[in-house]
């Protein structure tokens, strides 16, 4: 019987060698063979477990993704690497370079309008400042085409206004001329125009509240424009888009205009600045040059800023004769309308 269980003693301490031996050879293989730290699950995961109610369908489960073979980055950058282009920036208040914009085309004359034709104009395209009151007195000279050049008279223009109101009259080579209205948003606003012929004056009235133009020498009526002007306040609504702000003087103006009769589109190029001889000492002025088409006559414009933007010379040119009327002097200003 002792012989028995000292049997039995020995097989479970072999035994028990043996497992040792069995746990020891697995923790080496561990050891040397088991999963990195990226591979370990993290510390704080835990388990989730959702109820799903009864019959529900079990949600698919999602494929594993595929893995991205990635391109493995050298361990060492190369010692000699080529440098990166510096990058450029524009120094502080500099403006980068552009292309060339290339010029406008030539100003053309503006085609003749049918009568009864509304011409568009946008609304307050000028800013425009009224003139101060003024009597000019001009010397006139004429000269016929490939002739020498003449005295012809003298040309009066009188300008009367209160800042509101305003009363012209000009008496010369662009004829016996009367103008009557008011300011407005647009700049001058005429109310009635008048040309004295010898055959009698030509009313031409103009109807802002039914905003149109009534011709009452033809009997018709045009619709009316927004700056409309009559051929006499023409000459100070340029003075006062000058005196509002000279860089609107830039290439070329354009002003509907009323005549005795019809409408038409008085587009004038701008020239630049030129001296002007005058009875009262040279003066600087803009020149502006009227497009009209053949067989019309053309009118040109010299503006004097330091006359208060006012016409100092003006000339007609019809292809068979020039006339000109230059400023002589400046008298008192004409009692206000």
């Amino acid at each position: 019987m002792k012989i028995a269980v000292l049997s039995r003693h020995r097989r479970l301490l072999v035994l028990c060698a043996c497992s040792t031996a069995v746990h020891l050879a697995l923790l080496a293989f561990v050891a040397a063979h088991g999963a990195g730290p990226s591979d370990a699950a993290p510390a704080d995961a835990g388990l989730s477990v959702r109820l799903m109610p009864p019959g529900a369908a079990v949600p698919a489960r999602p494929a594993a993704p595929v893995p991205v073979a990635r391109a493995s980055a050298p361990r060492h950058a190369p010692r000699h690497a080529p440098a990166a282009p510096p990058v450029r920036h524009p120094a502080p208040g500099t403006v980068p370079a552009v292309a060339a914009v290339p010029s406008p085309p030539a100003v053309a004359a503006p085609a003749p309008v049918a009568a009864g034709t509304p011409l568009m104009q946008m609304p307050g395209r000028y800013h425009v400042r009224l003139p101060g009151p003024a009597l000019l007195t001009y010397d006139v000279v004429r000269q016929p085409a490939g002739a020498a050049a003449a005295p012809a008279g003298t040309a009066h223009l009188s300008w009367r206004t209160d800042g509101d109101r305003y009363l012209l009259d000009l008496d010369g080579p662009l004829g016996r001329l009367h103008s009557e209205g008011a300011s407005g948003d647009a700049g001058i606003a005429p109310r009635r125009a008048r040309e004295d012929t010898d055959a009698g004056p030509l009313v031409t009235d103009f109807d802002g509240d039914g905003h149109r133009v009534l011709f009452r020498a033809a009997g018709t009526e045009s619709p009316d424009n927004v700056g409309i002007q009559d051929r006499a306040s023409l000459l100070m609504q340029l003075a006062g888009i000058g005196l509002a702000a000279p860089d609107q003087l830039t290439e070329s103006v354009d002003i509907v205009v009323a005549g005795a009769r019809d409408l038409r589109i008085a587009r004038f190029r701008v020239l630049g600045q030129e001296d002007v001889a005058t009875a009262t000492g040279t003066l600087n002025a803009w020149h502006l040059a009227e497009l009209a088409a053949p067989g019309v006559a053309r009118l040109d414009v010299w503006l004097a800023p330091e006359r208060g933007w006012l016409p100092v010379r003006l000339r007609i040119d019809d292809g068979s004769a020039s006339v000109t009327q230059t400023l002589r002097a400046v008298g008192p200003a004409p009692a206000a309308p």
